[in-house]
C-alpha cells in the first residue's frame, strides 16, 4: 500500500480516507500558535544578547566598568528566559534553557571580574584578576559564536 502526507504531515494509507476531528485541528493550531510565540520570544531574547554583546565588545582595559551597564538587560534577559523556556522544565526547552543558562553565568562571571577591576581602579589589579577576567572573555566570546 502506497503513504502519503495530507497537508498535516502525517502519514496516511491510501486505502481508507483520513479526516482530523476538531480536538486534533485544534491541537494542531496551539502547537502551530505556541511555536511561532517560541520564535518571537527567542528572537527577543538574541537582541538581548546583541545589547549585551555590543556593550562587551566596547570593554577594553580602560574602560572595563563599561559591561556594567548592562546590567538591567542581563537582568531583563534572565527573566525573560525563566519565562519563554519555563527554567527548562519541559524536555523540548531544557537545552535551550542551559544555553542560555550559560550565557547569562558567562556574561555574570565577566561583570564579576569588571566590578572588581573597576574598584581597584587602574594599576592596582592582582595578575590573577586579569587572568580570570581573560578567561571569562574568551569564555563569553565562545558562547556568543
Amino acid at each position: 500500500m502506497c503513504e502519503e502526507h495530507c497537508a498535516c504531515g502525517h502519514h496516511h494509507d491510501h486505502s481508507h480516507d483520513h479526516h482530523h476531528t476538531p480536538e486534533e485541528i485544534a491541537g494542531l493550531r496551539r502547537k502551530k500558535e505556541q511555536l511561532s510565540m517560541l520564535q518571537d520570544n527567542m528572537r527577543e531574547i538574541q537582541q538581548l544578547h546583541d545589547k549585551i554583546d555590543a556593550a562587551l565588545a566596547r570593554v577594553e582595559r580602560e574602560n572595563v566598568g563599561f559591561i556594567l551597564t548592562q546590567k538591567k538587560t542581563l537582568k531583563e534577559l534572565k527573566k525573560l528566559t525563566d519565562k519563554v523556556l519555563g527554567k527548562g522544565k519541559e524536555p523540548i526547552f531544557a537545552t535551550l534553557y542551559a544555553a542560555e543558562r550559560d550565557y547569562i553565568e558567562n556574561i555574570e562571571d565577566i561583570m564579576h571580574h569588571a566590578q572588581i577591576l573597576k574598584r581597584a581602579g587602574q594599576g592596582s589589579v592582582t595578575p590573577e584578576v586579569v587572568a580570570n577576567m581573560e578567561k571569562s572573555l574568551k569564555a563569553a566570546a565562545e558562547a556568543a559564536k
